[in-house]
């Protein structure tokens, strides 16, 4: 049965009936979506183009290229672990996620006007990745109203319709940031996303309302009841988890942070056609996401993430042996297979692990993003200094064959509950 929730305008015709009653299209899921895309167009405007503002625009070693990226995945690991955890103790997520939107448009001012590599350095470890925990939050505030709003069975899908919208965003995003610092210089592009960041703060107030609180589970006495502890079993799949998801977001980060460079000095291309790439790649994502999410109350979800990881692995191999634009074109069916089912069920994976706890989910699993982050900007700097950025992607092959394995070993909630 669903439960009581947020009151929906119906019409007449039976169709538009049902997809307007429907928790996953009510006004304030539509919302969330939209707040998704936003966050994900800035994202894909500021991302992908800082290894080379890094290398070509202030001219940096390779090493001090992964030193600034490890320095964001590591400060990003400590404010979504903390944050994530004290957030749920909050009556109102809303004023957290356009604080921290308001430090990314400070940030992006900041990489639009200095070519100092220390400044930039700073501003990305510090305020740069505290911006993204605004991520995160949106993310925790749509655990929150899927597990008031939404039937079990049905989560995954709307996770995969949000995560969805970072796609289409990364359809245009990539392109627009290449082509803006390719014409009209890095100044114009991260002025552009400040904006944008700008935008995204009010329309945290604009399109998301107040979550009611959630109801408390008192006791005979009429005491609060605490959350129940995790248990042992459900704690090690956990860890593995995070194991397997950090090797994998790390190795789509290497991947990200190696073409661009790869492109322009080892097969003599415009770095810009990075940007089409990615697009490509977000345009193929969406139906694979919304696949997942269709298909995640038939199969179990580890299965389905390790389908990705096989994904990921033909990926990587191909990327390392293509000489061609159209090799790597090719390719991006694989990495949409493999980004489309990471993104669109890695978090209802965690979730299934943690109900209750939508702020500690949203953060451990956007945490699985960060170390992968760290251990690959890590990875990055060191391989391509003594190796050249060739080599990274031989690296990654390796990264995905240890994910696959430990996905292996994850059981869920029920198989853990099943077995006592």
């Amino acid at each position: 049965m669903m439960r009581a929730g947020y009151s929906s305008q119906t019409f007449r015709h039976p169709v538009a009936v049902i997809i307007v009653s429907s928790p996953l299209f009510r006004p304030l899921a539509l919302g969330i979506y939209a707040l998704f895309f936003t966050a994900g167009l800035v994202g894909a405007l500021v991302l992908p183009t800082l290894s080379l503002f890094l290398a070509k625009e202030i001219g940096v070693r390779p090493l001090l290229v992964g030193g600034a990226f490890a320095g964001v995945a590591m400060a990003g690991i400590v404010y979504n672990h903390f944050i994530g955890h004290w957030s749920d103790k909050l009556a109102d997520r809303r004023p957290l996620i356009a604080s921290f939107c308001l430090l990314g448009s400070v940030s992006c001012l900041i990489f639009a006007f200095s070519r100092n590599y220390w400044l930039v350095a700073f501003t990305a470890i510090f305020l740069l990745s505290l911006s993204m925990v605004s991520f995160s939050q949106i993310m925790a505030y749509s655990l929150d109203y899927a597990e008031a709003e939404i039937p079990v069975d049905r989560i995954p899908l709307f996770n995969a319709i949000m995560r969805a919208q970072i796609a289409f965003a990364w359809v245009a995003g990539p392109p627009a940031g290449f082509l803006l610092a390719t014409h009209f210089g890095f100044d114009v592009g991260y002025g552009i996303a400040a904006l944008l960041y700008i935008l995204l703060a009010i329309a945290t107030f604009q399109l998301l309302p107040r979550l009611p609180a959630k109801p408390k589970k008192l006791n005979e006495s009429g005491e609060q009841v605490a959350v129940a502890p995790l248990s042992s079993a459900i704690k090690y799949s956990l860890i593995i988890c995070a194991l397997g998801f950090s090797l994998l977001w790390g190795a789509n980060n290497a991947y990200l942070i190696s073409l661009p460079i790869h492109l322009k000095d080892n097969l003599n291309l415009d770095a810009q056609w990075m940007g089409w790439v990615m697009g490509t790649t977000a345009a193929l994502e969406v139906p694979f996401m919304l696949l997942a999410g269709h298909y995640a109350s038939r199969f179990r979800l580890i299965t389905l993430i390790r389908c990705a990881g096989i994904a990921a692995l033909i990926l990587y191999v191909g990327v390392y042996f293509a000489d061609q634009l159209w090799h790597l074109f090719a390719l991006q069916i694989c990495n949409a297979i493999f980004i489309g089912v990471l993104a669109g069920l890695g978090v209802s994976v965690i979730q299934d692990l943690m109900p209750g706890r939508s702020g500690a989910a949203s953060g451990l699993y956007t945490n699985t993003t960060h170390i992968g982050n760290l251990l690959s900007s890590l990875m990055v700097g060191v391989v391509a200094d003594y190796f050249g950025y060739h080599q990274v992607f031989l690296a990654n092959i390796l990264l995905v064959i240890v994910a696959i394995w430990a996905f292996g070993k994850v059981k869920t909630s029920r198989e853990i509950a099943a077995t006592g």
